[in-house]
């Protein structure tokens, strides 16, 4: 409040007291001239404390009006300390945790009009001392003119109360309203951020933009923070120990199709995005694409098996590479061997796969690819979503290569929504960054059968205890998956030196096929190896023991309790298995099949 507004309130203040003054001077000598002529002293006594308790009611009023006045017009500084019309909500996770959260700062005010000339070197040398950084220019200019000026914007509430404490005169605040991400890099991709005090510009603040900017209550997020936190942990080890260019993970409940958790790797802090590069802003999850190799093989064999040109027992000579004019295709630890679709599946070969995507046709197979959501971007709130490179015709190359994960490339929250109706008997269900609710109908339309599903969840689950995802297995929690490792594109030819390392995982694969489960998905974008690995790159190496340490975490806070299934006293599971030092630990096709195929 300016000078002249504290002058003008002080004088209506004096005249209201000099009103009311008069008048108590007339009750008086009232009273005096009733005592005059009345013997009853005690009753005009009455009297004057009745009027005098009046009288202090009316002032109180009087300066409880004017507190009220001053309260309502910004009080000592001028300031509206009351919530913007166009504050966010909270954000949540599942269980109520804070993620987002409207903040304030502080721009500080010099007013010179407030600082006596001598005070002036004293009030600058100040603020220097507890603001390294503030503009000298505009020091000076608050300190010389002749105008209360911004000296410094965006100062945190702990800068303001340090200043303050200091008592300089001319200071004052004014708050700015913010976004704050209170667990900074956790959950950023997930979380997303705002402009500063304004729309949102990525993730769930982008969103749910509208929902968040109109509600007063918290909005509860699908996300569970624990989970977040250990996918996160394991993400960024993996991809430092690798020295990776990139790292993604992701876990859904695959029947309601809620993102539980969801981290790429380089991360950044949404409270200082500015300060890191476009890089590490990069949600490598929903805006790239990938050739993702061999976990495609899911999607494959469940299609032979839906479209019933193919069982389990159907058997594929892959004895010799698989001929297709000028291309050769090849397994990468061949087996030179007849062998059931099982069998395909479990050694992860491209020659057994091709034959068998032959056998469903260009017209089927694509048309389940259509089904499955491959040919747009993943189905769920976010904006950023990437869209696929799909082949520009369709032919029996381009169905080979698309058989075991190569020829097209597509977002990994595309595949993961894909794969998940290989795990939840067989519906397409939108994913989701929403808390599911119970009283609501689940959507989806159904692309496989029951027994579709079921067959997929027990292979995988063999898979890992007998076949290429053997590092994947957590004791006592059931856990299915396949491994993958897709040679990269780099200037339009397939290098060797370059994988993507991939893990789908599925858990607990036991039970109904429409119960709760959950699909753990790591990506390592071009590991280089190290002595942990034996300096292999490949997905079984580098992908499936992150997802089993993973599994092992969270499996407590998705209430999913150990326990034998039925293929714990298998004979099958008891025998000689295929050792390390033969397959790597990964697919016998992973690491060098597009090369051994031509490409």
């Amino acid at each position: 409040m300016r000078y002249g507004h504290r002058l003008s309130f002080i004088d209506s203040t004096a005249s209201g007291f000099q009103w009311v003054a008069d008048r108590m001077w007339k009750v008086e000598h009232a009273f005096e001239r009733a005592n005059a002529v009345a013997s009853d002293r005690l009753a005009s006594a009455r009297m004057r404390i009745f009027f005098i308790l009046v009288a202090m009611g009316v002032i109180y009023l009087v300066l409880s009006g004017f507190a009220v006045k001053a309260a309502l017009s910004g009080g000592h500084d001028g300031v509206d300390y009351s919530l913007p019309a166009d504050a966010r909500a909270d954000i949540v996770d599942r269980n109520g945790a804070l993620l987002a959260t409207d903040v304030f700062n502080y721009d500080l005010f010099l007013d010179p009009a407030d600082v006596m000339a001598a005070d002036r070197p004293l009030v600058k040398r100040a603020l220097i001392q507890l603001l390294p950084d503030v503009p000298r220019d505009q020091l000076d200019s608050a300190l010389s003119g002749d105008k209360r000026l911004m000296v410094m914007p965006w100062l945190s509430a702990a800068d303001k109360a340090r200043i303050l404490s200091y008592g300089l005169p001319g200071v004052g605040f004014e708050p700015r309203r913010l976004r704050g991400y209170p667990l900074g890099t956790a959950g950023a991709f997930y979380i997303g951020m705002t402009e500063k005090a304004g729309k949102g510009l990525a993730g769930a603040e982008r969103a749910f933009q509208d929902q968040i900017a109109r509600s007063n209550t918290p909005f509860p997020l699908a996300m569970d923070l624990r989970v977040q936190g250990a996918l996160e942990n394991e993400v960024r080890n993996v991809a430092i120990a690798q020295s990776a260019k990139g790292a993604i993970g992701l876990v859904t409940n695959v029947r309601t199709g809620e993102v539980i958790a969801m981290s790429s790797w380089p991360e950044f802090d949404p409270n200082q995005a500015g300060r890191f590069p476009d890089n590490n802003k990069l949600n490598r999850v929903t805006n790239s694409v990938f050739e993702v190799g061999s976990v495609f093989k899911v999607l494959s064999v469940a299609i032979g098996l839906e479209s019933g040109t193919a069982s389990l027992n159907t058997t594929y000579d892959a004895r010799t590479p698989y001929q297709l004019g000028k291309r050769k295709i090849s397994d990468y630890h061949a087996e030179n061997r007849i062998m059931t679709l099982e069998d395909v599946f479990l050694v992860s070969s491209n020659i057994g796969t091709t034959l068998m995507a032959e056998s469903v046709g260009i017209d089927t197979m694509t048309k389940f690819y259509n089904a499955l959501g491959l040919f747009r971007a993943a189905d769920i709130e976010l904006a950023e979503t990437a869209s696929p490179l799909l082949p520009k015709k369709w032919s029996k190359d381009s169905l080979a290569s698309s058989s075991f994960g190569h020829g097209m490339s597509i977002s990994p929250l595309s595949y993961a929504q894909a794969a998940a109706a290989t795990m939840n008997g067989g519906y397409l269900r939108p994913l989701t960054l929403r808390k599911y609710d119970p009283s609501q109908p689940l959507k989806g339309e159904r692309v496989f059968s029951a027994n579709t599903s079921r067959q997929m969840l027990d292979l995988m689950r063999v898979n890992v205890l007998k076949g290429t995802g053997g590092k994947a297995n957590v004791p006592g929690l059931r856990v299915g998956g396949k491994t993958g490792s897709a040679e990269k594109v780099i200037g339009g030819r397939y290098d060797r030196t370059k994988l993507l390392s991939s893990f789908v995982a599925v858990f607990p694969t036991d039970g109904n096929v429409e119960d709760d489960r959950y699909m753990v998905m790591i990506m390592v974008d071009e590991p280089t190896g190290n002595k942990d690995t034996f300096g292999l790159r490949t997905g079984g190496w580098v992908a499936a023991p992150v997802a089993g340490r993973v599994i092992d975490r969270i499996a407590p806070f998705l209430n999913v309790t150990r326990k034998d299934d039925k293929f714990a006293d298998s004979e099958w599971v008891k025998a000689q298995v295929m050792t390390e030092e033969q397959t790597g630990g990964a697919s016998v096709t992973e690491a060098a099949a597009p090369a051994a195929a031509g490409h």
